[in-house]
């Protein structure tokens, strides 16, 4: 005779309903606020020219802050921590976006003193969103808005075509220190996003000679860790800084038909080389 089988799935509790009704909530916030913002845009684009400079502000500042209090009335579960955390990001770029605007329309500033002007408001408001919330949403947006604002800054102080990405570079080097010594956490999320960031920077220092130079060494810089420590998402980073500097500077410096392949042939073969090695070592 057949024993009775003990695989009957487990009865549904009240907690795993509440999960299930959270997350449907959640999903249903952020599919709401797509709609919103795809509403706002097909509206904006047909109607902006005639609302006027007070009627653009009022629309750009309302956005922001009704963004700003959907995340401070947000319930603090963790459902709640990740829909405010998604809310306050898109307030910190609709603040940017607003001084931005008002720097154009109000004040007649020009792109890179807009730049700096949008960046630094966008990173106030950022930083104290991040102590309110100390997640990896909140940090990226601030470093991010702080890095804008260091170019644009530099941008507006000289007409050296190379320092702004210089000032990108730095701000990326100090994050990706921060990071590595555990001042700022998560440690490997902190430091792709400031490799990225230095990557993206020294690309912008391009096609001067100095630059180059910089450009290479930051590649090293990154992809070294990252082989020695296992990190994938870092070298995945430096593979891609590598991809997008290396050609410029092949071309630069050893014109040809072939240079540019060749090179990234041979750099192309050693990342796949280097991925594995490095996913082998058991840490992804």
């Amino acid at each position: 005779m057949r024993a009775p089988s003990n695989d009957r799935p487990a009865p549904r509790t009240p907690a795993d309903d509440d999960g299930r009704t959270s997350l449907v909530v959640e999903s249903l916030a952020y599919l709401g606020g797509v709609i919103v913002l795809v509403a706002a845009g097909l509206i904006s684009a047909r109607y902006w020219s005639a609302l006027g400079t007070t009627g653009q502000l009022a629309v750009g500042g309302a956005a922001a802050a009704l963004l700003l209090a959907g995340g401070m009335v947000t319930n603090p579960s963790a459902p709640g921590v990740r829909l405010r955390s998604v809310l306050w990001l898109l307030s910190t770029a609709g603040t940017g976006a607003f001084l931005a605007l008002f720097a154009d329309v109000v004040l007649d500033f020009d792109g890179s003193a807009i730049g700096a002007l949008a960046g630094g408001g966008a990173s106030a408001l950022a930083s104290v969103l991040w102590w309110r919330l100390p997640v990896l949403t909140q940090q990226a947006a601030f470093f991010v808005a702080a890095m804008l604002a260091a170019g644009a800054t530099v941008a507006e102080l000289t007409s050296d075509p190379q320092l702004p990405g210089l000032a990108v570079w730095g701000t990326g080097a100090i994050w990706f220190l921060l990071g590595w010594r555990e001042l700022v956490k998560p440690r490997r999320p902190v430091q792709a996003l400031a490799a990225a960031a230095a990557l993206i920077g020294a690309l912008m220092t391009l096609p001067a000679d100095a630059g180059m130079v910089l450009a290479l060494c930051t590649v090293v810089a990154v992809v070294v860790p990252a082989v020695v420590f296992g990190d994938l998402l870092l070298l995945a980073v430096g593979a891609l800084g590598a991809v997008n500097i290396l050609p410029v500077v092949v071309n630069e410096w050893f014109p040809g038909d072939l240079a540019a392949p060749l090179v990234l042939l041979v750099v192309g073969a050693l990342l796949v080389t280097t991925a594995v090695h490095t996913a082998r070592k058991g840490k992804p």
